[in-house]
């Protein structure tokens, strides 16, 4: 029997980078904060792209992560009160122009934190260019969420910390790796605490980078699974809700041009925390749905087992894919995970 892998929440399938090319950038490095309400400064970091003749780089992707924070007072600058939206893309390639910001797939917001994020998990348009020169720039809106959390951090206090922006091939192995510093300083702030409910999601480990193995008639007949421990990690001072699918842009497992419907996996969580419910699985689709609904957890890591499964009701699919092919196949799709209050 040959194998079937499934590659989950990655689809990097990006040629290694061409000699030459570089990744790097640069930014403004400061922004102050004097209101309740928070402070975003447009175009604050521009990563680019260059090098010299040919290039053909579908389905690239670029991360973020803060790292290197220095305290003030013992404190330092929340991680997940900063946030990265993409603004414009600018540059030249030939024989077209550079892709906008909805051509490529940027998310629309990104919290940070000091797990890594993805500003692109899968671009929609490959790094492309025929010859000579090119540049590909995309410039992003650094923000400081608003919070009554502004008011427990030091007035005129300079928070540095560094975000470093990583690029990687379809193999997940590091070619780019870019880090910035930055100054948030927090001034009088002027304006009325709200009141905010604060939600977080985290994928640890191996989850990032999920794979589900076939390898034996067995596995096609009954079904296999794997389980990440302590793949998920939610915190919130709120009741919340967690829902997955497969996002729009990968509506099937893809090899090449060869897909499988998504309704082959079941998708569940597992966690010994109790009053959590809706733990039972659901078979994958691009719709979200509900996979845990829990209470607050007082600002406290909560953290759940993440299982993938075959399901045994539609194997007939997987025997038609690989039923003319020999040697180890990877099909993949990207999984998107999302916290809501209830």
């Amino acid at each position: 029997m040959n194998k079937l892998r499934f590659y989950i929440l990655i689809c990097l399938v990006l040629p290694y980078l061409a000699a030459g090319q570089n990744f790097g950038g640069h930014r403004t490095g400061y922004i102050s904060v004097n209101n309740y309400a928070g402070n975003t400064v447009s175009s604050a970091i521009t990563l680019f792209l260059d090098g010299q003749n040919v290039v053909n780089m579908p389905n690239w992707r670029i991360s973020a992560r803060v790292t290197g924070q220095v305290p003030v007072d013992g404190k330092v600058f929340p991680a997940d009160k900063l946030s990265l939206q993409p603004h414009s893309t600018q540059g030249t390639a030939n024989p077209s122009p550079v892709p906008g910001v909805s051509q490529i797939g940027f998310y629309p917001n990104v919290i940070l934190n000091t797990s890594e994020q993805d500003l692109v998990t899968r671009s929609n348009a490959p790094l492309y260019n025929t010859n000579g020169y090119y540049r590909w720039e995309f410039k992003f809106n650094l923000a400081v969420l608003g919070g009554s959390y502004l008011g427990t951090l030091k007035t005129w206090g300079e928070y540095q910390f560094n975000i470093e922006f990583r690029f990687y091939n379809h193999n997940n192995q590091l070619v780019g790796t870019l880090p910035f510093d930055h100054t948030v300083q927090v001034k009088p702030l002027s304006g009325t605490p709200p009141v905010q409910n604060n939600f977080s999601i985290v994928l640890n480990g191996g989850a990032r980078n999920g794979t589900l193995t076939l390898q034996s008639r067995s596995d096609y007949e009954s079904g296999t699974s794997v389980t990440y421990n302590e793949g998920l990690t939610v915190n919130t001072n709120a009741a919340y809700q967690i829902l997955v699918n497969a996002s729009p842009g990968t509506p099937h497992f893809a090899y090449g041009s060869n897909t499988i419907d998504l309704d082959v996996l079941n998708v569940q969580l597992a966690t010994a925390t109790s009053g959590v419910t809706h733990l039972n699985p659901v078979t994958l689709s691009t719709g979200a749905q509900v996979i845990a609904k829990g209470g607050t957890t007082s600002n406290q890591n909560r953290n759940f087992d993440v299982r993938y499964a075959i399901n045994v009701a539609n194997k007939d699919k997987l025997f038609y894919a690989v039923k003319e092919r020999t040697g180890t196949t990877t099909f993949s799709t990207t999984l998107q995970y999302t916290i809501l209050a209830q």
